[in-house]
């Protein structure tokens, strides 16, 4: 079968200083999918570390999760994000279906793919990216792309 990706771009560019930032080193996103898929995999991008100067590079995610959810018996309403310093506020605080944890070695590759496990009962309409730490920042984290692989 054919594989398609929804991707999810938190600012236009890939450059240094275009990134969606959130305030601390801990937080998570919401992501209303474009359309309803079986997700396989996710691509993390951020801005090469041979682009950056000292600290800059600490603000990428580190380690995440991500989890999907149909939302379709608590009506989802797009994007929302939380960090535990604050940011928006949701209603609703379902976790969604966990698919899997992992470390994100920006100094290996800035763009690296991550297999999800696939033990879902079908189609889904949100996603959930929850970093779990940055490398190091301690007041921000930077959030470029996230690309969702799926089966059609």
């Amino acid at each position: 079968p054919r594989q398609c990706s929804v991707v999810f771009s938190f600012q236009l560019e890939n450059h240094p200083g275009n990134c969606w930032p959130f305030p601390g080193s801990q937080g998570h996103v919401f992501i209303k999918l474009s359309v309803p898929v079986i997700p396989r995999a996710v691509t993390m991008d951020h801005v090469s570390g041979t682009t950056f100067h000292g600290e800059s590079i600490s603000g990428a995610p580190k380690d995440f999760a991500v989890y999907v959810s149909d939302f379709s018996r608590v009506g989802g309403r797009g994007l929302h994000s939380i960090s535990k310093q604050g940011g928006f506020k949701e209603e609703h605080e379902e976790q969604g279906t966990f698919l899997g944890q992992f470390t994100f070695l920006w100094a290996l590759n800035p763009s690296q793919t991550f297999q999800l496990k696939n033990e879902l009962p079908g189609v889904m309409n949100y996603i959930r990216l929850q970093v779990l730490s940055n490398w190091g920042h301690p007041d921000y984290t930077c959030l470029c792309r996230l690309r969702v692989h799926s089966d059609p």
